[in-house]
This record gives structure tokens, sequence and C-alpha cells, in this order.
């Protein structure tokens, strides 16, 4: 309950307000991919991410490959006169290493500012451990970014995200690289995360690839499909060597 109680509230409201905008989605596919490229822009979308991890580094005991679905939900709203992006994701791991199941919860609010070079954000993330054996119930840090509009096709930028508890402190590192290349496809960095451990002083995850995006129309439905191949730099025994995420993305742009 103490992971449910508040998430099923923001995912209620989530829900509700989606069928009120997809009237109003006019927007030509090549200005979404290119704020759906951006952790920055006010784009709702509610995204199912599939991500299979093929092997990791050195001999550890354990299964060789992972399986995880996760929904991405994102969520702009207006409060106190500033912008705001509400960003969930909740992973579920279908098999491979570790237990089975609903995995940590993370929650992050970020309040836009709008610059004549492009934007930036800041805000509070929180993670929600939904595993008894996790070393805190509960973590909580700040998260900042920003995103440099180079021009109409490409975006530049950084976020990162730090929590920290009793006994953990993990931050982490996403460079925003997104080239639109016509007719609703993109080439970016995708979701590579470099990711390093306090308690341990030493970095988890260093990736390395490419993410291809397509924006189109299902059902006159706006939608982003996107593959996104990574390769873990860090050779330590038992963290993820290569992985291959997969998603499906539905675009609710403003009226």
């Amino acid at each position: 309950w103490r992971v449910r109680h508040p998430l099923a509230v923001a995912l209620a409201a989530a829900m509700a307000a989606a069928p009120l905008q997809l009237a109003g989605a006019d927007e030509s596919a090549d200005e979404l991919s290119r704020q759906a490229t951006d952790p920055t822009a006010s784009l709702m979308s509610f995204g199912l991410i599939g991500g299979y991890t093929g092997d990791y580094h050195g001999n550890t005991p354990g299964d060789d490959d992972r399986t995880e679905i996760k929904f991405q939900p994102v969520i702009p709203f207006q409060a106190f006169g500033a912008s705001n992006i509400l960003r969930m994701s909740l992973p579920y791991q279908v098999s491979g290493r570790g237990e089975n199941g609903l995995g940590d919860v993370t929650l992050f609010d970020l309040i836009v500012i709008n610059e004549s070079w492009g934007r930036w954000g800041v805000g509070p993330v929180m993670t929600f451990a939904t595993d008894d054996d996790a070393p805190d119930d509960f973590v909580l840090g700040p998260a900042i970014g920003g995103v440099w509009q180079y021009s109409k096709k490409l975006n530049l930028g950084l976020f990162n995200q730090n929590v920290f508890g009793g006994d953990t402190g993990i931050s982490q590192l996403q460079p925003i690289v997104a080239y639109q290349l016509g007719n609703g496809w993109s080439l970016s960095a995708g979701d590579l995360q470099f990711v390093y451990d306090w308690e341990d002083s030493r970095w988890l995850s260093a990736p390395v690839g490419a993410q291809l995006g397509k924006v189109t129309k299902l059902a006159g439905q706006a939608v982003r499909l996107a593959v996104n191949p990574q390769y873990n730099l860090i050779d330590d025994d038992g963290l993820e060597k290569w992985k291959v995420l997969l998603t499906f993305t539905l675009l609710v742009p403003s009226s």
C-alpha cells in the first residue's frame, strides 16, 4: 500500500485527462517527434517500454538474460503560474535475474523555465521501493536538466537525477542528443543512463547506443515507435552488458 496509494491517485488523474486532449492532435509528425525526444517539452504521453538484457559482465551465476516491461506516463500541467512535467516510471520484470514482479517506482516533477536558447527545469525526484530487502523504502533528491535547441532539427542537453536515503546514494546522468531526420523519423541518444553509486564509490552504468524513432498514426492516433540498443562499458561482474529497448508511446498533444 505504501507504493500503490500515491501512484493510484496520479495514474487515475492522468488517464482521466488523456481523452480530453485527443481531439486537438494536429501537430505535424516532425514537430511531435521533436517534442517526444525532448524531456523538457510539455507533451503528454503514455509509453510502454520493453527491455531485453541479453548478457551480463563477468561469470556470476544466474540467468543470462532478463526481460522487463516499463509503463512511463508523462503529464504536463500548470501550477502557481509555472509549467510542470510529472513523469512516472513503473517497471515490471517478466523474467531473468532477481525477483520478477513490480520493481522500484520512480516519480518526479520538473518545473520548466523557457529561455531564448531552449528550456531548463528543476524539481524533486523520489523512488518507492517494492522489495522488502531494499536498503531504503523511500529515497528523495533533486532533478535538474536543460535542453539547448540548436536548430529545428537538433537538440542538445543533459539531465541529472539524484536520490539519497539512509543507505542509498544514486546519481544518474542522461545526455540529450536528438536529430530530426524528417517525415517523423529521429536519431537520438535515447535513454542512456550513466549511473553512479555514492555508497560503493563506483559507476554502475556507462552506456553507449543510439535510438531510431518514428512518429506515425495508428487509427488516427499519433504514436511513436523506437528501438534503442545499448552496451554498458563498465566491465564489472554482475552488471548488464548489453540490452535492447523497444518503445511504443501514445502521444497526446495539446489542443
